[in-house]
């Protein structure tokens, strides 16, 4: 069989990709109706009722019912608000508005390439200090391997709150200690930001005691943002 022939065969027992669906434009009504999901799974999940979120929130409670059935929606202050009276952590709420099939709480698995869509678009999400922080952690002479270094991560996100912000002490501790005895490593590579470490140490604690699953920093990362 000649070189030519069996190149012909090749192309045409070669399998095609087909084509990916292209995604369906979402109306002013599905992403109401995206965030009144959101809303009314937060609060009832965390037991609170409207009357709670209407007095933490200094709402009416008609306000609050009009948000979870898609009515009207809260303003960004509100939406962040909104999870600070819950005690809980909103990035994984937004994710999960803006990329449903990946973020969703049951979801075991989900296609590399919106695996890879979405990290993309939370690094452009990120200020350019925090991408050097990030670009540091990854490939910086700090001396540790970073895939190492991701499963302590992954391990460390995986512990109680109580666990986690008894680890961030150690760590604010431990760098404070280091800086003030000159024993960092390319210390003014990539510096963390000590303000937003402690504040969130400080909430952290804060959500510990009061029993609450997460806690909200937004506020002092968007300031770090601003400043920039």
């Amino acid at each position: 069989m000649s070189k030519e022939t069996e190149s012909k065969k090749v192309k045409k027992t070669r399998k095609v990709k087909a084509a990916k669906p292209a995604k369906a434009v979402k109306t002013r009504e599905d992403n109401l109706e995206t965030l009144a999901e959101i809303w009314l799974f937060s609060r009832t999940k965390n037991g609170k009722t409207r009357e709670y979120m209407a007095k933490g929130l200094n709402i009416s409670e008609k306000t609050v019912q009009n948000w979870e059935n898609g009515v009207t929606a809260p303003d960004f202050i509100h939406a962040v608000e909104w999870f600070h009276v819950l005690g809980l952590n909103p990035l994984p709420y937004f994710l999960s508005y803006l990329f449903p099939d990946l973020f969703e709480e049951d979801r075991k698995g989900t296609d590399d390439d919106l695996v890879l869509e979405s990290l993309l678009e939370l690094i452009k999400s990120l200020s350019p200090t925090e991408r050097r922080q990030l670009l540091y952690i990854m490939a910086g002479r700090h001396g540790s391997d970073f895939h190492s270094m991701l499963q302590m991560f992954t391990a460390h996100a995986h512990t109680s709150m109580q666990a986690r912000v008894t680890a961030a002490r150690n760590v604010l501790d431990n760098y404070e200690m280091e800086e003030c005895n000159n024993n960092l490593i390319l210390p003014e590579v990539a510096k963390p930001d000590i303000e937003v470490l402690k504040s969130a140490v400080e909430a952290g604690f804060n959500a510990v005691k009061n029993g609450e699953k997460g806690y909200t920093n937004i506020v002092h990362r968007n300031k770090d943002k601003k400043e920039e």
